[in-house]
């Protein structure tokens, strides 16, 4: 049977054999990949807090939430940002809110940002006991 005739299977034959050069290219990227330097990914460092209360992750910054995010923004010391399409809000117990079901006004929050930067997508409201820890640090 020659090269690009049907098997008996239906299966076709290949026409031409894998060439050196393409078997170089795969060789080189195998070998490439079985030399490289294992390396273990660091986990981002948290905001310590004291044993028994929460842990928040590296990158959060504090501020003073001045109302229940609305039409899409947040307010936070004062400024306006962006809230994320899936922003989260936790309460002081760490359960996981609406934000319509904030009532008052500022509260005293850890929030983080998206990784642009631009929109605010955690939010973290502090109870007493976390905000002194905070202050001490």
């Amino acid at each position: 049977m020659k090269h690009g005739q049907l098997c008996q299977n239906w299966s076709i034959m290949p026409l031409m054999p894998l060439s050196s050069l393409a078997s170089a290219i795969v060789s080189s990227i195998v070998s490439a990949i079985l030399d490289a330097p294992a390396e273990t990914p660091q986990p981002p460092q948290s905001v310590s807090m004291p044993a028994g209360m929460r842990s928040f992750p590296a990158g959060v910054q504090a501020g003073t939430l001045q109302a229940a995010p609305a039409m899409g923004q947040v307010v936070i010391n004062g400024k306006s940002f962006p809230a994320a399409p899936g922003l989260q809000v936790r309460n002081e117990a760490n359960l996981i809110v609406l934000p319509s079901m904030l009532m008052g006004s500022n509260f005293p929050v850890l929030y983080q940002m998206d990784l642009g930067g631009i929109n605010v997508w955690r939010i973290w409201i502090l109870s007493p006991a976390e905000v002194t820890a905070l202050q001490s640090r």
